[in-house]
């Protein structure tokens, strides 16, 4: 994800994700343990709208049924920090055995996490991480790194090698983000020297910004021929502002993530690639860890998963399906 969070057009999405979030809730144990003996286990997700979130709690909530655990899952409807932590304290309260959490801060839900872990909850970090690294009993995300050089490997094949690209993202704190920025830098510099990075903005984390921030880089950089978003939001509002600019197709579009949007903008030709992720493998991984602590077996303190890149020609290749996202566990 994200990392991944909210945007104009997940709000539809999030209301029904917060009803559905509600339900899986009220099925979830009040405690370590449900009134039949079986383990509790939480999901407080970054942001309970995006598809990769929902995708993420659809495998845990699968794993967690698969080994006989209460689940229940919970978040915001927007990246925020006050409202995360409203949550975790939340889930807190009911000192559930097991929480896997995605934070959307890397210092300030460090003290949230402590208190989850001095109430003896074991804690999954996923997705993104903690300053902290001692915090959770294991780590689970994807290879954001490896993702970013996925990026800068296929706009290297859009471009044909050369010319000026620019990378877009929601901030400069996010772990995950940086990740695949640090990733796309270091695989154009040490493969396609003819490709020049022409700036790395911020342009907060809506569509509506991005799209914005399009406008802006075409009149600074006339020769830009692509354009890296680090996040679903951010690729959404590129293909917007260069659909508005007429540049549609004359930039290449590299962004993050597959959710129902994104793969629709993808066959329509908004962008031309998708670096996509295994939420819901991350989902699975993070429960079996947290039952490996719980019932006393080796848990394994990293985990990263792994990414593809998606474009038009092996959309329906059946390899890549574990890396579409659903909007919701039904789908």
């Amino acid at each position: 994800m994200p990392p991944a969070s909210v945007s104009w057009r997940y709000l539809t999405v999030a209301t029904a994700a917060t009803l559905a979030l509600g339900a899986l809730t009220g099925c979830g144990s009040s405690g370590g343990s449900s009134a039949s003996g079986a383990r509790s286990i939480a999901f407080i997700a970054g942001n309970t709208g995006d598809p990769f979130y929902i995708t993420m709690k659809c495998g845990a909530a699968a794993e967690a049924k698969k080994l006989g655990d209460g689940f229940s899952a919970t978040g915001s409807p927007e990246w925020s920090v006050p409202e995360q932590v409203s949550s975790v304290d939340s889930v807190a309260a009911n000192r559930p055995a097991g929480v896997l959490i995605s934070p959307v801060d890397p210092n300030s839900l460090a003290g949230p996490v402590r208190t989850l872990q001095s109430n003896g909850s074991k804690v999954a970090i996923v997705d993104t991480t903690l300053t902290d690294g001692s915090l959770g009993i294991t780590h689970i995300s994807s290879n954001n790194v490896q993702g970013g050089q996925k990026a800068a490997d296929t706009m290297a094949q859009l471009v044909g090698g050369t010319g000026e690209v620019v990378v877009l993202t929601p901030d400069l704190t996010t772990t995950t983000t940086n990740a695949r920025i640090q990733g796309f830098k270091q695989e154009l510099a040490a493969k396609y020297p003819g490709i020049r990075i022409d700036d790395v903005r911020q342009v907060g984390d809506t569509a509506q910004g991005a799209a914005s921030a399009v406008s802006d880089e075409l009149s600074a950089h006339p020769g830009l021929l692509g354009i890296f978003a680090a996040n679903s939001q951010t690729g959404e509002g590129v293909g917007t502002g260069l659909k508005n600019a007429g540049k549609q197709g004359k930039v290449k579009v590299v962004s993050f993530d597959a959710g129902p949007q994104q793969v629709q903008a993808l066959e329509s030709g908004t962008v031309d690639a998708l670096i996509s992720q295994d939420p819901y493998g991350i989902g699975q991984q993070a429960v079996e860890q947290l039952n490996n602590a719980l019932t006393g077996k080796p848990v394994t303190a990293t985990i990263q998963t792994d990414l593809a890149s998606i474009t038009r020609d092996n959309l329906n290749d059946p390899s890549i399906a574990q890396f579409l996202y659903k909007a919701s566990c039904d789908s």
